[in-house]
């Protein structure tokens, strides 16, 4: 049977938000225990006083607050690449694009050190390369429609601990820093544990200095 400090344990654990309130001292351990109560009497099948989840709170704090919402694993990020020079395009799904994206394939891994990062959505699809690539994708695109390109972007890549991949939250401290500063990113994408970034080109540097900056 699970204890109130278990369930409490449980909730801060998976909402990084709440963590993160803890960690800075936003908000007091009873306006805290007011918000969970109704969470931790669901876990616990039973009514929960809001002074013994605080109480729970109280004692989770103290035993490290600081790691709440993945910082730890966070500073295990310090492998980053920066690729410039890149160009997106953005078209409808069709038949015919798994097709395109094989002879795009097929084309790059004969080019040294050409980026090449395809995504399809449930109704668009995007492809990511290297502007020298660029011309050649726009005539393999030629006969899809609605196409949107956009220019002059540049990714950051990071390596993430395995670990990482059962922990909630792991993105947050991340994509916390970025918005912070007031920098915003064209895309974002994940293949297991790398994480790609795409900034349009004038963010880029300012980017590079917060991510390295959280994760150093």
């Amino acid at each position: 049977m699970r204890t109130i400090s278990q369930a409490v344990e449980e909730i801060i654990q998976r909402t990084p938000f709440l963590a993160e309130t803890m960690a800075e001292g936003i908000a007091n351990n009873a306006q805290i225990a007011r918000k969970i109560r109704p969470d931790v009497e669901k876990r616990l099948y039973e009514k929960v006083s809001e002074a013994a989840i605080a109480m729970a709170l109280h004692r989770i704090a103290k035993r490290a607050p600081q790691n709440l919402y993945s910082a730890k694993l966070v500073k295990k990020m310090n492998d980053l690449t920066v690729r410039s020079n890149l160009v997106e395009f953005v078209c409808a799904n069709s038949a015919a694009l798994p097709r395109v994206l094989d002879v795009l394939s097929k084309s790059a891994s004969k080019r040294k050190d050409t980026f090449l990062n395809f995504s399809r959505g449930l109704h668009e699809s995007l492809i990511i390369v290297s502007s020298e690539f660029g011309p050649e994708v726009t005539e393999a695109l030629a006969h899809e429609k609605h196409i949107k390109k956009i220019g002059n972007l540049s990714a950051i890549t990071m390596r993430m601990p395995e670990e990482s991949l059962t922990v909630p939250g792991m993105y947050y401290p991340i994509l916390k820093a970025l918005a912070t500063e007031s920098i915003s990113f064209v895309e974002i994408m994940s293949v297991r544990t790398e994480l790609s970034i795409i900034f349009d080109n004038a963010d880029i540097d300012r980017a590079f200095s917060v991510l390295k900056r959280i994760t150093s």
